[in-house]
């Protein structure tokens, strides 16, 4: 899995819908992926399952993500994934999600290797598409087996691997241990993907450094600034780190992102689904709560493009009040 900078954005439940992966496309994001799909919904035929992996020709590269227990039910869905045209099939073994760890996938995998083995083994066996793997370091502190996992991939055929910092008992909790992302990428020959606590370009520029990782996977820190690719490329690049976008681009990239949501669901439905991105946007910009309140309350497009405006131009003079008070104190 080879792209121009390995800028990744994670697979989202509920948020890697495709107007937030065009959105982190065009600040940088050279790979994105699909929502994590379950393996046994497609297995069962469940419409909405199969509608997580609608894609767009101008989307490419872009990967799906799956999770299950089976080897088979990997093996039968296999022929429908490849009339889709991924780039890239990835394997799950690190959600720590209880209702999917309940059924034996995502994280619980870690406690059965040579399952987890047997169903990378069987994906690379019957697709041409490039497999990959997701990871945690472990179930909890007293079983980190990151290295052992990571081998196990590598001898089944995958060609890279992406290693959460976290065990499954942390959730997204405490901090991500990237030591043993570190000592992953030590072991294995297969391209390393590290993810969790890239929240910024900073923290990107240390995981690199410190890991020497090939690539970064990014979730959390990409939620309300899908900007942060530009931020990391920039800072890669040129040593220097940019400031956080101004009110009003910032209110412009929601709107941006609020009309990609119109194009691709009703009016209603995008707007629900826009809430909680309105809270994630507006995250340390000031006067939030009475304008959070407001846009919850709104019913439609045109609405909330009515109440960003009023709040613009609140911040303007607000600004042009500091503005004067900071002058006559200087004279």
């Amino acid at each position: 899995m080879q792209t121009q900078h390995n800028l990744v954005l994670a697979p989202l439940a509920g948020i890697s819908d495709y107007p937030f992966r065009q959105l982190c496309r065009e600040y940088g994001a050279d790979l994105t992926f699909t929502e994590m799909v379950s393996v046994d919904g497609l297995i069962y035929e469940n419409p909405a399952t199969r509608r997580l992996l609608h894609i767009r020709v101008e989307e490419h590269p872009i990967g799906f993500q799956f999770f299950g227990s089976e080897p088979d039910y990997f093996r039968r869905i296999l022929p429908q994934v490849e009339a889709l045209h991924p780039d890239v099939v990835d394997l799950n073994f690190g959600c720590p999600v209880r209702k999917v760890v309940a059924k034996g996938a995502g994280a619980a995998l870690l406690k059965d290797v040579e399952r987890l083995h047997r169903i990378v083994e069987t994906v690379v066996k019957h697709t041409r598409l490039p497999v990959t793997a997701k990871i945690r370091i472990g179930w909890d502190e007293n079983s980190i087996v990151a290295v052992e996992v990571a081998r196990a991939v590598e001898a089944a055929g995958a060609v890279a691997i992406t290693v959460h910092g976290r065990t499954r008992a942390q959730g997204y909790s405490g901090k991500a241990q990237w030591e043993h992302i570190a000592r992953v990428k030590e072991t294995v020959r297969i391209p390393v993907i590290g993810n969790g606590d890239v929240l910024d370009a900073q923290s990107a520029r240390e995981m690199f450094r410190t890991t020497g990782v090939d690539g970064i996977m990014l979730a959390r820190g990409a939620l309300g600034r899908p900007w942060i690719f530009r931020h990391i490329l920039h800072a890669l690049q040129t040593g220097e780190f940019l400031p956080e976008p101004p009110i009003e681009e910032r209110i412009a990239i929601l709107e941006k992102h609020y009309r990609l949501m119109i194009q691709e669901y009703e009016e209603f439905v995008a707007l629900s689904r826009m809430k909680k991105h309105f809270v994630w946007y507006t995250r340390g910009l000031p006067y939030t709560a009475r304008l959070r309140d407001r846009i919850f309350r709104a019913r439609s497009f045109k609405e909330v493009r009515s109440i960003f405006a009023e709040y613009r131009e609140a911040m303007r003079q607000h600004h042009r009040r500091r503005t004067a008070v900071r002058e006559k104190m200087e004279v």
